[in-house]
């Protein structure tokens, strides 16, 4: 049984891509269209959980910070989601994150603490902050996001950009249309400021994504160790 990816493709992309992930700003990162199999990611979007179903999400409601919803119960999750997450946590595909990004010795997070799925209603929304850098229950200090958009025919009428915000919080550096079945894959740190801002629009379609994370036990060489801390989010912990 093949992967929801292709192992070869990527370990192409990778050398490829490899120094212009690591030479982009404001921070190491690689934007990567159809990245699942064609096949799949259609399936997967097909699958989606929908928000009237009982899979145990979360509900996040701060205004003006995070409105959106999201599960890491993977057991409730459909077959072929709970199999792409388990893909997408093997050791090929984070063979394939380790020779992108140049960060060796990268631990999936079998959890999938703050990850797993995420779904956006009308109006939802996730103001710009760098995440979380430190996962109590591995160990391990948070170094890479994996996002992957699962809406089919996005369009700008929807809204839901993803922003990558300058270190300082102070100005957007690129914006990523949620397009289906594009990644974004980028490195974390206490600074690495994203979001997506622009509500989402339609009260019919959502957006989709899944999130996974993964970790390294020691942290980052050469950068400051900053103690643990939750998310950040500009305007609420830092002007």
């Amino acid at each position: 049984m093949s992967y929801v990816f292709d192992p070869v493709r990527l370990q192409q992309l990778s050398a490829m891509q490899a120094d212009t992930y690591r030479s982009a700003t404001p921070y190491p990162h690689a934007v990567i269209d159809d990245f699942l199999r064609p096949e799949c990611a259609k399936e997967l979007s097909t699958c989606f959980p929908r928000p009237e179903d009982d899979i145990g999400w979360d509900y996040f409601g701060a205004e003006h910070f995070e409105v959106k919803m999201g599960c890491s119960h993977e057991q409730r999750f459909p077959q072929a989601l709970r199999s792409a997450l388990h893909d997408l946590n093997s050791g090929p595909f984070v063979d394939f994150l380790e020779k992108l990004t140049g960060i060796g010795h990268l631990l999936p997070d079998p959890h999938m603490v703050g990850g797993g799925i995420h779904l956006t209603r009308q109006g939802g929304h996730l103001g710009i902050h760098a995440d979380f850098n430190w996962h109590e229950r591995l160990q391990a200090h948070r170094r890479l996001n994996v996002l992957i958009y699962l809406t089919p025919d996005w369009t700008s009428a929807l809204g839901g950009e993803l922003e990558l915000w300058d270190r300082q919080a102070k100005a957007c550096q690129r914006i990523v249309e949620p397009l289906f079945n594009r990644a974004v894959i980028f490195s974390t740190r206490s600074d690495s400021f994203h979001g997506h801002p622009n509500h989402w629009k339609s009260a019919t379609v959502h957006r989709q994504s899944i999130a996974l994370y993964y970790y390294t036990a020691q942290a980052e060489a050469g950068a400051a160790v900053r103690p643990p801390h939750s998310t950040l989010y500009k305007g609420l912990h830092l002007d």
